[in-house]
């Protein structure tokens, strides 16, 4: 049994009378066709006869049998009418609780802190360019959360080689903490292309990556370790 539907007999079809009163008063408002009310009302007058008949000295197993497939018609018509009208606005809170419903939950379900790493193999486009093809860091596969939004915080700086004096952002010594990486981008893609200036070529590109969560709540998983590769 669906968990919005009424367990008894009774009270799908007490449920059915309060939504044909709600799509008389409100059914234009809710851009419910004009047409659902009546076919709705006839299913709810064939329901209570029915019923009535299969709870009297009457009954037969063909009536119970009848019971069964009109109150299916009429639990049909109310699932179509709930997918259809009741699950977007305008419909606010106090209705759904008019309708016998459930509020929709509309907050978003809390995401953990991320705990795998998220690194990348590196690839070479051209010149003074590097491809990162992201991947997640062995072992850590099992702790991704499927639900989440993935994007990923990228750092990265150049280190030029001994005897080439830095310049602008270059790194003066091979990092030892992300911090110390000047660049920092996000993506959600899964490679992107680094484009260094071509007096870039020769230095030593140094980069991590973390996940960060897709909730919106900003948390951050564990960077991965440091990895390097000379720009083209």
């Amino acid at each position: 049994m669906a968990n919005w539907l009424p367990g008894t007999r009774e009270g799908q079809l007490n449920m059915a009378k309060v939504w044909a009163t709600a799509i008389q008063n409100k059914g234009t408002a809710w851009g419910i066709p004009t047409n659902i009310l009546p076919e709705l009302q006839a299913s709810i007058t064939e329901s209570e006869q029915i019923l009535q008949t299969a709870l009297s000295a009457d009954r037969t197993p063909a009536i119970t049998t009848e019971c069964q497939r009109v109150f299916g018609v009429l639990v049909e018509k109310l699932r179509f009418i709930k997918d259809r009208y009741f699950k977007t606005p305008p419909l606010v809170d106090e209705d759904y609780t008019a309708l016998l419903l459930k509020v929709p939950d509309t907050t978003r379900s809390p995401r953990g802190t991320p705990k795998a790493q998220m690194t990348a193999e590196i690839g070479r486009s051209g010149t003074a360019m590097l491809i990162l093809h992201y991947k997640y860091a062995e072992g850590t596969e099992a702790l991704a959360d499927p639900h989440t939004d993935v994007r990923y915080q990228v750092r990265y700086g150049v280190l030029p080689p001994p005897g080439v004096e830095p310049a602008g952002t270059d790194l003066i010594k091979a990092p030892a903490s992300p911090e110390e990486l000047p660049i920092v981008f996000a993506t959600k893609r899964k490679k992107d292309i680094i484009n260094f200036n071509s007096a870039d070529s020769g230095k030593t590109a140094y980069f991590d990556i973390r996940i960060e969560n897709g909730a919106g709540e900003n948390g951050y998983g564990p960077w991965c370790p440091i990895f390097h590769a000379i720009v083209p």
